[in-house]
C-alpha cells in the first residue's frame, strides 16, 4: 500500500500500487494544477478526510469534479460527474513521495487541443 497526503495532512489517498503509467495532461486546468495523474477503480482508493473536508471545482462541460483540500488547497483526486463512469477514481501522484514517479512512465497527453497522447 502507498499512502500520499495532501501538504496540511488533512486529505490521505492510499493506492495499492503504482499504476504503471501515469498523465501528464496540457488542458487548460491540468497544466495550472501541474498534476500528474494515476488512474484506479474507486473501490482501490481510500480517501480519508480529516476536519476540514475537501471541496470540488467543475468546469466547461462539468464531466469532471477536481477535488482539493479546504485547508491547504492541493489537488488531491479527480472523478468523474458522469453516472455513466463512475467507476474510475484519478489520484494526483504530486501528493506521494516523489521518488514514486521514478517508477512509473508519465505519459503527455495533449488535452489543450488533439485529445490524444503524444507519446
Amino acid at each position: 500500500m502507498l499512502t500520499g497526503r495532501c501538504h496540511c495532512g488533512n486529505v490521505t489517498l492510499t493506492i495499492p500500487y503504482p499504476s504503471k503509467t501515469a498523465t501528464e495532461c496540457n488542458c487548460s486546468i491540468c497544466s495550472r494544477y501541474a498534476s500528474i495523474w494515476g488512474y484506479f477503480k474507486q473501490s482501490q482508493v481510500t480517501l480519508t478526510v480529516k476536519e476540514s473536508g475537501v471541496e470540488s471545482y467543475s468546469w466547461g462541460d462539468k464531466e469532471i469534479l477536481f477535488y482539493h483540500c479546504k485547508n491547504c488547497g492541493c489537488i488531491t483526486h479527480y472523478s468523474s460527474a458522469s453516472k455513466s463512469d463512475n467507476d474510475r477514481l484519478a489520484v494526483n501522484y504530486r501528493m506521494f513521495k516523489p521518488a514514486l514517479l521514478n517508477s512509473i512512465k508519465i505519459r503527455h497527453f495533449d488535452g489543450a487541443d488533439s485529445w490524444t497522447y503524444l507519446d
